[in-house]
C-alpha cells in the first residue's frame, strides 16, 4: 500500500496501436494487459512523486495515480518509472507553474500513460521549451490519452505541446492518442511537439496534434535531430504556416514518416533536403490511398529519398505522381490506383509483397520492377508493361481487366476466368483459365516456359486468307498441356484457301495440349471460323510437318489420305451455295410465259374459222406451279437446288388495231409469284425464300392467215431471305431485287386435216435480274456480278378442235394440244461475288420438253376455262435437271 489514500483495483491498459515497424514494437511494453493495479492519489508534485515511488516498489505489476486537486509543477522530472504508471489528472488540471514550470518525465524502466489535462505555464514572454505542457528527456516512455497543452506567450512565444530531449539510445517513444497542441503567442505560437535533440525513438500519432498559431505541428530545430514518425490520427499546422512538419537541414538528420490508414496531415511535410535518408512509408493493417500527386519539391511531400510499403495492409496510389519515386513493397499491397483514372509511380518498384493495378483505363508503368512478390492486375482497365522486367521472379495474377505485357515480365504467370493477358512481349510459365490475347492487335506473344491450359481462351486476331496472313501467335518454348478454347477474330475481309495452313500456336517443347476452335458454324463436327468466302478449321500439325506440334487455321477439306500430299479442294462458308444458287432462283421466277400459256387459244374464232368474235376485250386470270430440281452443268461449290415456285397473273386485253389482214391485240398485266427453294452443297444446305410482284405489257399480231407475233415485257421486283442449315439465323434478310423479262414468240398455224392444224413457233426470252449487295452475318460482303438469260425456244403443236352449238343457241369448242419444245441458254449462266471471290453457276444449255394441254370455250367464245401440263429435262444428263409445271386459267371477253 502506498501514501497519499491507497486502494487497490482491477484496470485493463488501452490497446494504443497495432503496428509492424521497429517505431511501433519499441511501444510493445505499452500494449494490452490484464492485472492488478494499485492506486494512488496526489494533490501536489511532492505526492505525486512520493506515488511514484511507492508505486515503483509495489509489486503490483501497473500503477495508477488520480489527482484530487489540480497543482503546479516545476521543470524538476519526475521520478522515473519502473513499472506502467498511469497519471490521471480526473477533472483537474497538471499544470506548469509560473517560474517556467513544466511537467517533465525522464527515462526509466517503466511507462507513463497521461490521462486528462496537462498544461504548461503562462509566461509573460520566451515560450517554446519553457512554457511546454511536458518535456521527455532520455529513453522515457509515454502515452498520451488526453490533453497536453503548451503554455500561451503572454508577450511572445507560445510553449510547446511536447519538447523531446534524447540524449542517449534507444530514445524517446511517444504515443498520441488523444490531443497535443501547442500554446498561442502574441508573436507565434509554439509547436505541437518539438525535437530538440533526438537520435532514435519513435513517435506514434492516433490523436491529434496540432500546432500553435503560425508554428509547424511537428518540427526540430537541430541539425542532429532524426524524426521518426507513425501517423494514422491529425497532424495539423497552426494558422497561417504552410508546413505541418518540418525538419531543420543538416548533414545526418532525416525523417521516416509512416502513414497507417486514416492517415490525415494538414499543411506541408518537409525533409532534409541536405540528407538523402528522408523516407516516406505507408504502413498498418489498415486499407487507404494515398495521392502521389503530393509528392514533389513544390508539393506537400518534400524532400523524401525513399518510398516503402510496409505493414499487412492495402495501400491505393491515386492522383497523377510527376517526381520520381522508387518504391520498395516490403509487405502488405501496394496497389497503384483504385478503380478509377488515376494512380501513378514514376521509378522503379522493388515488390517482395504484393503490387496491384487497379485503374479503368489504359496506363503504362515503363519502369522497372524487381523482387520475388506477386502482382497482381485487378482493375477493368489495361496495365501495359513495357519495360525489361526479367528479373522479376515472383508471380503474376491477372484477375480482371488486362495486362498487357509488350517488354520481358519474368516468374510465372496466372490468367484467371475475369482476366486477359496480351502483348508483343515475353512472360514465364503461364497457367490460362481466362482469355491470353497475343498481340495488341497482330503480333506474337512468347511464353518463356511451359502453358497450362486450364479451360481459358486464346484469342487470335488474324487477316484470315492464306498460308501468309498476317495473324497473331502465340509461342511456347516448353511444353503445353491441359485445354484451351480458340476464339478467332477475322480482320480481312476476303479468304482463301490455304495449303500448310495460318500458324497460330508454335509448341517448342511436347506438344500435349488440347486446343479447340470456337467457331462461327459446326462443319462435319468440327468448329469452322469464316473468313470472307472461305471457312478455316483448326489442326494440329502442317501438311508437310504433321508431327511438329504446332496449331494451324486450314480453309481446306480434309485431305486424301491415300495421297496427302495431293491438292484439298477448298473449304467455302455455309453462306456460298446459297448466294451462288441466288440469281437462279431469281431467274426462275423472272421468266415468261407463251401466249398459249397466258391466254388460252391463240386465235379468236367461231366454229373453228378465221372469223374474229364480236367484242374483242378480254380479261384473264391465270394460276402457275413449277417444281425445279436443278443439277447445274459448273458450279464453283457444287451446288445443286430445288424448288416451288407459285405464279399468279392477271391480264386486261383490248384491240388496237383491226384490218383484213389481222387485228393487233395490247395488253397489260400484273403479277405475284412465290419460291421456296432447297440448296444441297458440300458446303452445306439451306433454304430461300422468295416473294415477287410486278407488272407488264403485251402486244399481239393475230393475222387471218394463222400467222402470229407476241411480244411481252415484264418487270417484277424481289424481297428473299436466305437461311443456311448449318446457321442458328439468317444468312441475310430482306434482301431486296429486281428483274425484268423480254419475249417475242411467233408462230403459224396450219390446217392439217379437218379439225386437226399443227402450229410450228419460236419463241426467244431474254431475263435479267440484280439483288442489292449485302453483308452477310459473318461479314462477307455479296454481290451481284452476272444475272442474264436468253433462252431460245423452237415448238411444235399439234391440235385438234371441235365446235357444237349447245341446245340454247350459242356456240361451245372445245380444243386440246399437245406440243413438243426444244429449249437452248445462249449466255453463261450466273455470277456472284463473295468478299473478292467469284463463284459462278451454269445450267445445262440444252433442254427438251413435253406440254400437254387444252381449252373450252362456250358462250359464243365469251367465256373460256384453259390449262396445260408441262415437263422438260436437260438433254446432258437427261433427268438430273428437269421442271414440271402447270397452268390453269380463265378468260372472260365481252
Amino acid at each position: 500500500m502506498g501514501d497519499g489514500g491507497v486502494g487497490l483495483g482491477k484496470f485493463r491498459t488501452r490497446n494504443l496501436l497495432a503496428g509492424v515497424s521497429c517505431a511501433a514494437l519499441a511501444l510493445a511494453g505499452l500494449g494490452p494487459s490484464e492485472a492488478m493495479a494499485a492506486t494512488y492519489t496526489a494533490n501536489s508534485q511532492a505526492q505525486l512523486n512520493a506515488a511514484i515511488t511507492a508505486a515503483n516498489a509495489d509489486p503490483d505489476p501497473t500503477a495508477t495515480i488520480r489527482l484530487t486537486g489540480t497543482f503546479a509543477v516545476s521543470s524538476t522530472s519526475l521520478t522515473a518509472p519502473s513499472k506502467p504508471i498511469t497519471i490521471d489528472t480526473g477533472a483537474f488540471t497538471l499544470a506548469g507553474n509560473t517560474s517556467g514550470g513544466f511537467l517533465s518525465l525522464s527515462s526509466g524502466t517503466g511507462s507513463f500513460t497521461l490521462v486528462g489535462n496537462v498544461v504548461g505555464s503562462n509566461l509573460p514572454s520566451g515560450g517554446g521549451t519553457t512554457g511546454s505542457g511536458v518535456v521527455l528527456r532520455n529513453s522515457v516512455r509515454v502515452t498520451n490519452d488526453g490533453i497536453i497543452q503548451g503554455g500561451a506567450g503572454l508577450s511572445g512565444v507560445g510553449g510547446n505541446g511536447v519538447t523531446i530531449f534524447v540524449s542517449a539510445a534507444p530514445g524517446v517513444t511517444f504515443a498520441n492518442n488523444g490531443t497535443v497542441r501547442g500554446g498561442t503567442g502574441t508573436t507565434l505560437g509554439g509547436n505541437g511537439i518539438l525535437l530538440v535533440s533526438a537520435t532514435n525513438g519513435a513517435i506514434v500519432n492516433t490523436g491529434l496534434v496540432e500546432g500553435g498559431n503560425g508554428a509547424e505541428a511537428i518540427a526540430s530545430r537541430s541539425s542532429s535531430v532524426s524524426l521518426n514518425l507513425i501517423n494514422s490520427g491529425t497532424i495539423r499546422a497552426g494558422a497561417a504556416q504552410a508546413n505541418a512538419i518540418f525538419l531543420t537541414a543538416g548533414a545526418t538528420n532525416g525523417i521516416t514518416l509512416e502513414l497507417q490508414a486514416g492517415s490525415v496531415i494538414e499543411g506541408n511535410v518537409v525533409g532534409n533536403a541536405a540528407a538523402a535518408n528522408d523516407t516516406l512509408r505507408l504502413g498498418g493493417s489498415g486499407t487507404d490511398s494515398f495521392d502521389v500527386s503530393a509528392i514533389g519539391a513544390s508539393a506537400q511531400y518534400r524532400n523524401f529519398d525513399t518510398f516503402e510499403k510496409t505493414g499487412t495492409g492495402t495501400w491505393s496510389l491515386i492522383g497523377t505522381g510527376t517526381a520520381q519515386t522508387d518504391w520498395d513493397i516490403q509487405n502488405g499491397t501496394l496497389q497503384i490506383g483504385n478503380g478509377g483514372t488515376t494512380g501513378s509511380v514514376i521509378g522503379n518498384i522493388t515488390n517482395n509483397a504484393t503490387l496491384a493495378f487497379n485503374r479503368s483505363d489504359a496506363f503504362t508503368f515503363d519502369n522497372l520492377i524487381f523482387g520475388t512478390g506477386t502482382i497482381r492486375q485487378v482493375g477493368s482497365g489495361k496495365t501495359i508493361l513495357s519495360a525489361d522486367n526479367s528479373a522479376f521472379a515472383g508471380n503474376t495474377i491477372v484477375e480482371a481487366g488486362t495486362l498487357s505485357v509488350n517488354g520481358i515480365l519474368g516468374g510465372t504467370m496466372d490468367v484467371l476466368a475475369g482476366g486477359r493477358l496480351q502483348g508483343n512481349g515475353q512472360v514465364g510459365t503461364t497457367d490460362n483459365a481466362g482469355t491470353i490475347a497475343p498481340g495488341n492487335s497482330i503480333g506474337t506473344l512468347t511464353i518463356a516456359g511451359d502453358y497450362i491450359g486450364s479451360g481459358g481462351t486464346l484469342e487470335i486476331e488474324s487477316e484470315l486468307d492464306g498460308d501468309a496472313s498476317p495473324t497473331d501467335r502465340l509461342v511456347v518454348t516448353g511444353n503445353t498441356s491441359g485445354t484451351t478454347n480458340v476464339k478467332v477474330i477475322n480482320l480481312g475481309d476476303s479468304g482463301a484457301q490455304t495449303v500448310e495452313g495460318i500458324k497460330i500456336v508454335d509448341v517448342g517443347g511436347i506438344s500435349a495440349g488440347a486446343f479447340s476452335l470456337a467457331g462461327d458454324y459446326v462443319y462435319h463436327g468440327d468448329q469452322a471460323v469464316v473468313g470472307g468466302a472461305y471457312a478455316y478449321r483448326l489442326y494440329q500439325g502442317g501438311v508437310s510437318t504433321p508431327a511438329d506440334g504446332d496449331w494451324y487455321l486450314r480453309s481446306t477439306l480434309l485431305s486424301d489420305p491415300a495421297d496427302p500430299s495431293a491438292p484439298s479442294a477448298p473449304l467455302y462458308q455455309p453462306g456460298v451455295p446459297l448466294y451462288e444458287a441466288y440469281p437462279q432462283m431469281l431467274l426462275g421466277m423472272n421468266g415468261l410465259s407463251t401466249l398459249q400459256q397466258r391466254v388460252g387459244d391463240r386465235y379468236w374464232t367461231v366454229g373453228g374459222n378465221e372469223t374474229p368474235v364480236t367484242g374483242p376485250e378480254a380479261i384473264w386470270l391465270r394460276t402457275e406451279g413449277m417444281h425445279a430440281s436443278i443439277e447445274p452443268d459448273a458450279s464453283t461449290s457444287s451446288t445443286s437446288y430445288d424448288y416451288d415456285l407459285f405464279k399468279l397473273e392477271a391480264g386486261l386485253d383490248g384491240e388496237f388495231y383491226e384490218g383484213s389482214s389481222g387485228r393487233l391485240i395490247g395488253g397489260l398485266t400484273a403479277h405475284y409469284g412465290t419460291l421456296s427453294g432447297d440448296i444441297g452443297s458440300v458446303y452445306g444446305d439451306g433454304k430461300i425464300d422468295t416473294t415477287g410482284y410486278g407488272g407488264g405489257a403485251t402486244l399481239t399480231w393475230y393475222g387471218e392467215s394463222g400467222f402470229y407475233v407476241d411480244a411481252q415485257s415484264q418487270a417484277t421486283w424481289y424481297d428473299s431471305n436466305l437461311k443456311s442449315d448449318l446457321v442458328n439465323g439468317d444468312m441475310t434478310n430482306g434482301n431486296n431485287g429486281f428483274g425484268y423479262a423480254l419475249s417475242v414468240e411467233t408462230g403459224k398455224r396450219l390446217v392439217a386435216s379437218g379439225s386437226w392444224s399443227i402450229t410450228p413457233q419460236a419463241q426467244l426470252i431474254y431475263s435479267s435480274v440484280n439483288f442489292d449487295s449485302f453483308v452477310d452475318r459473318f461479314g462477307a460482303r455479296v454481290s451481284l456480278d452476272q444475272g442474264d438469260s436468253l433462252v431460245g425456244r423452237l415448238g411444235l403443236a399439234i391440235d385438234h378442235e371441235e365446235s357444237w352449238k349447245k341446245t340454247d343457241g350459242q356456240m361451245a369448242r372445245a380444243r386440246v394440244y399437245g406440243i413438243t419444245n426444244l429449249y437452248s441458254e445462249f449466255l453463261d449462266g450466273t455470277a456472284v461475288d463473295v468478299a473478292g471471290t467469284g463463284f459462278e453457276s451454269k445450267n445445262d444449255r440444252l433442254w427438251a420438253g413435253l406440254t400437254l394441254g387444252g381449252a373450252y370455250n362456250w358462250s359464243n367464245e365469251r367465256f373460256s376455262l384453259y390449262g396445260e401440263a408441262a415437263a422438260k429435262s436437260s438433254l446432258k444428263n437427261f433427268g438430273d435437271s428437269y421442271t414440271v409445271s402447270g397452268t390453269v386459267g380463265i378468260r372472260v371477253k365481252w
